[in-house]
């Protein structure tokens, strides 16, 4: 093979080899961006909160303990107690599946928070409703009847006295951020309406009645045991004091049968009191709090997410791309390396014909040469036969 064809008989000779590591350097390529990517989604992925398993402890064990005390309440209150199964939180929150059951499992916990709490109030507010529903019958029978007869209102307020001072217990309904004034206020709320249930009792008629409303006095009284320990009496008169006289500016105007109107009062002395006692609880408080970290660790793991599937996706689609790259780039090569072996095997067989050619056209010419001689010596040779013939005649 002639000299000028080295680089290229090179080059085919190469090719194979030159697309087999062309295709070792893609791979190798993928498999560093594969591992770049693993890095990247480790890093933005989510980390399970220790601060969400810590309020899901506390509200774990704040619903224990408010179980606890509601079911002690409602044994010496002679009401039935409830009994609920402990909540139940993964010990290691990184799927959906995971806050998932955290959210199935706030919202049972929500259902039975509900249920104790009306399980403190309900047998008050079963003797007070009892009351009521007997009063609006009164007021429809009075305002059936063509000449009503006067009916006794029953709303008078007698002056608020501080309850008695409240067994100590060793746990506690409510939270610890209650303010002393927030606590005063609720115990003075409860003593006024004691005091308010007291009078009713003893300017009703019927025995029956004076028994429940005194029954629901003492309601009123086991009750203010519940609340914490943080107690002014002074401070409780003078609220009852201003608290009785809004409700009876509140009585003024409008013609209103008492009956009517003290079954209205009733009605309100049973939201105040849900309000006092129903609400600051440490059960709240942990629920609460429990709540918003997992809507913020959830919001929080769903951002890792897409952060980790947007990372994926790019990786995969360079990866892609790179084997393609690759793949091309070794075809090139070895389409090319065939472009030239035939290039190379075109100009080989193009000069070995000119060789051939050439000889040929060699051997014609010598060929000519050498038959141009024999009839010229043939031609000698007759024109010396001739001459000799010729001598010989004469």
């Amino acid at each position: 093979m002639k000299r000028q064809y080295f680089y290229a008989s090179l080059f085919v000779r190469v090719a194979k080899g030159l697309a087999v590591l062309i295709g070792f350097i893609g791979l190798g390529f993928c498999v560093l961006r594969y591992y770049q990517a693993s890095i990247a989604a480790d890093a933005v992925a989510y980390k399970p909160s220790l601060y969400l398993q810590q309020a899901l402890n506390s509200l774990k064990d704040a619903f224990l303990t408010t179980e606890q005390v509601a079911n002690s309440f409602d044994r010496e209150n002679q009401s039935t107690s409830l009994s609920f199964d402990a909540p139940h939180f993964a010990q290691r929150i990184n799927s959906t599946d995971d806050f998932s059951q955290i959210a199935d499992e706030l919202s049972k916990v929500d259902g039975e928070r509900r249920q104790l709490k009306e399980s403190i109030v309900s047998r008050f507010e079963t003797l007070v409703k009892s009351i009521e529903e007997k009063l609006h019958a009164y007021a429809a029978i009075l305002q059936s009847s063509p000449s009503p007869t006067p009916a006794s209102s029953g709303g008078l307020v007698a002056d608020a006295s501080a309850s008695p001072s409240p067994t100590a217990r060793e746990e506690s309904l409510f939270s610890s951020k209650l303010a002393t004034s927030e606590v005063d206020q609720r115990h003075a709320n409860l003593n006024e309406r004691k005091e308010f249930l007291k009078a009713l009792a003893g300017e009703a008629e019927n025995a029956d009645n004076r028994v429940i409303l005194g029954e629901a006095a003492d309601q009123l009284d086991r009750l203010a045991k519940l609340l914490p320990e943080k107690f002014d009496a002074s401070t409780a008169v003078s609220d009852a004091a201003s608290t009785s006289r809004g409700e009876r500016r509140t009585e003024k105007g409008g013609k209103v049968l008492p009956s009517e109107r003290v079954a209205r009062q009733l009605d309100q002395l049973r939201s105040r009191v849900r309000q006092t006692m129903l609400t600051s609880w440490i059960l709240d408080d942990a629920f609460e709090q429990a709540v918003n970290l997992n809507l913020a660790e959830q919001e929080k793991y769903r951002t890792a997410a897409v952060a980790q599937k947007g990372i994926w996706l790019s990786t995969t689609a360079r990866i892609l791309i790179g084997l393609l790259a690759t793949g091309l780039a070794s075809l090139v090569i070895v389409v090319f390396a065939d472009l030239v072996q035939t290039q190379l095997d075109t100009a080989t067989n193009s000069s070995t014909v000119a060789d051939a050619i050439d000889s040929m056209r060699g051997s014609v010419t010598h060929l000519s040469t050498s038959g141009a001689a024999l009839q010229e010596a043939a031609q000698v040779q007759k024109n010396g036969d001739k001459r000799a013939r010729e001598d010989s005649n004469h």
